[in-house]
């Protein structure tokens, strides 16, 4: 209820702020567990997601803006758990995967930090998706945040991930999965 009311306020004042434009939102799945991956460019990009998606998401944030006790108890109660981008989080490791397995929806910046491309992505949400079997729906979000500007998010169609189901996670699995993540969101950003 808590995360209807917020979604609710979030897509009241991000079409006042913004020309927001969503194509595609066909392309989430209606149930079970995704991860819903895009670039990165701003720190409103959680927010315009989830407004963009219908079903509540859970999301990684970084663990230092859950320093704020009001803000970071409104994250919690959305969903959001923390990560230490710094190290390899296993706790943080451990509850996306479950939180996958039980069958909810992930959202997941899989650069660790705002930019303006989808370069340097870590390969965490290739690695997440082919442990749980979970598909990876990705996103691509364009616009300058400014007030009143166009805003675009382009939703495209879930990678698949039952062509590897059943086989060891390498090191090559993983990198062609984030290939296709990275060319997919290239596509979905022109």
């Amino acid at each position: 209820m808590f995360y209807k009311i917020v979604r609710g306020f979030l897509v009241f004042v991000a079409h006042i702020l913004y020309r927001i434009q969503i194509t595609g939102r066909e392309n989430i799945p209606k149930d079970g567990a995704f991860l819903l991956c895009g670039n990165h460019i701003h720190a409103f990009d959680g927010a315009v997601l989830a407004v963009a998606s219908k079903r509540p998401l859970r999301f990684l944030s970084k663990q230092e803006i859950f320093k704020n006790r009001l803000f970071g108890w409104v994250l919690k109660k959305m969903g959001a758990f923390p990560i230490n981008r710094g190290t390899a989080d296993m706790q943080a490791y451990r509850h996306t995967v479950n939180s996958l397995k039980e069958g909810h929806p992930i959202l997941i910046f899989s650069q660790g930090t705002r930019m303006k491309d989808f370069d340097n992505a870590k390969s965490g949400v290739a690695v997440f998706a082919l442990k749980t079997g979970a598909p990876i729906v990705p996103v691509g979000i364009k616009g300058t945040y400014k007030f009143r500007s166009k805003l675009r998010i382009q939703i495209g169609e879930p990678i698949s991930m039952n062509e590897y189901a059943g086989q060891k996670i390498k090191t090559e699995i993983v990198d062609e999965v984030m290939g296709t993540l990275s060319d997919k969101i290239t596509g979905l950003l022109k």
